[in-house]
């Protein structure tokens, strides 16, 4: 496989070395390894200088390449002169403190999904981004994926499923609240905001609108059933985020989805989706990492024709032009982590925007706002009254505590 040889090389430092760091290192890795070439890793940071150390080290084993480990931005900034972008792999609630300063540095950033802990802090970025002219991504994996990309061809260029009239989504499973886990920053609702319904869901809310376009407005039933301990040094803390919502979206199409969830559904379990249009149905497809490519599910059409996924996928790639296939699938990549990296890596190198900006991003994260909004008032809740600010009683005490 040859290398990109357009654009510039770029200089890259991933900020947050835990959990989700290090499916960016696989990310990152597997463009390495098809020869992408225009991008090295120089550094990296985190407040616990041991995991910056063995990422590092990592990194180091993989390139040959030095690769210099920093506890704060600040230091980061200090020490590499010439840093082009950085990778935020960091809590929720530090999304938006560390991106400004990155971005004052005038470094690039790509930042974990959600963009920002709440709608003023998302906004926070974005004026960042626009005051120090830099790039601002929302690092959202799913939608690039093959499968994704299927679909989104089916209900639109392709017009394989006609016009979209309504999807349903639902998922039942049981997470016994007897097992107690270590506490973790998702717990904590200053620092992680959210539970799944802008977590997880953070990329069904962007696929969604990928697919359909965008949520005019959502009602939603967002509650706890079931008390969920956790275990925080010496004492015991409760875990206050949702494990059951129900919800109905809106769209300015028309288009009516309904979703639901819940971890508090003892016996056996079930997950199911189903996208309709005026000329069948997709049923069947993973509601929250579609990206993993298992490609479940099949297309049935009105006329009693009945497409496996994998025969979509293989449609719509006949469907693209050489030029097309590249820049979607560059390298023949089709997963999503490794794509959003490239993105980020050539939109830098090539002096273009990237496909998920920050903007972008707070469009998806105010329709999961929307949910939490609508479940705490119990009334219909507009997605731009959201991103406005008109709507942010559960956001309110988040703002607060970050002095928004």
């Amino acid at each position: 496989m040859a290398t990109r040889s357009n654009g510039r090389r770029v200089n890259l430092a991933i900020v947050g070395c835990g959990g989700i760091a290090g499916a960016h290192l696989r990310g990152y890795e597997e463009l390495m390894e098809k020869n992408e070439r225009r991008f090295r890793i120089v550094a990296t940071v985190d407040d616990v200088p041991e995991r910056a150390s063995a990422m590092a080290e990592r990194i180091e084993s993989h390139t040959g390449q030095r690769v210099n480990a920093y506890r704060t931005v600040e230091e980061l900034l200090n020490g590499e002169k010439h840093l082009d972008g950085a990778d935020i792999c960091g809590p929720h609630g530090l999304h938006h403190v560390l991106a400004c300063e990155l971005l004052s540095g005038g470094v690039n950033i790509i930042c974990e999904k959600p963009i920002g802990i709440t709608v003023k802090a998302t906004k926070k970025i974005i004026a960042a981004a626009k005051k120090h002219k830099r790039i601002a991504a929302t690092a959202e994996q799913c939608r690039r994926s093959v499968g994704q990309r299927a679909i989104h061809w089916a209900f639109n260029a392709g017009d394989l499923m006609g016009r979209p009239r309504f999807w349903l989504a639902a998922s039942a499973s049981w997470q016994d609240p007897k097992r107690i886990p270590a506490w973790h920053w998702r717990v904590d609702r200053n620092l992680g905001g959210c539970g799944m319904v802008m977590d997880s869901g953070a990329h069904w809310v962007d696929t969604m609108r990928y697919w359909f376009g965008e949520v005019h407005s959502v009602y939603a039933r967002v509650e706890q059933v079931e008390k969920r301990p956790h275990r925080k040094g010496g004492r015991i803390v409760n875990d206050t985020r949702e494990d059951f919502w129900t919800s109905i979206f809106n769209f300015r199409s028309g288009l009516i989805g309904t979703w639901s969830w819940t971890n508090s559904a003892p016996g056996k379990g079930f997950l199911q989706l189903s996208l309709t249009g005026s000329k069948g149905t997709i049923v069947e497809y993973d509601i929250f990492h579609p990206a993993a490519g298992a490609l479940r599910g099949e297309c049935q059409l009105l006329d009693g024709v009945t497409y496996s996924m994998e025969r979509v996928v293989d449609m719509f790639r006949k469907s693209l032009g050489k030029e097309e296939n590249e820049r979607l699938f560059p390298y023949g990549i089709t997963g999503g982590m490794p794509l959003e990296l490239w993105d980020f890596i050539d939109a830098i190198s090539t002096g273009r925007n990237v496909e998920i900006d920050a903007e972008e991003g707070l469009r998806s994260k105010a329709v999961s706002e929307a949910l939490y909004e609508s479940g705490k008032s119990g009334e219909v809740v507009r997605v731009s009254d959201v991103i406005k600010g008109k709507v942010n009683a559960y956001q309110r005490d988040i703002d607060a505590y970050w002095k928004l």
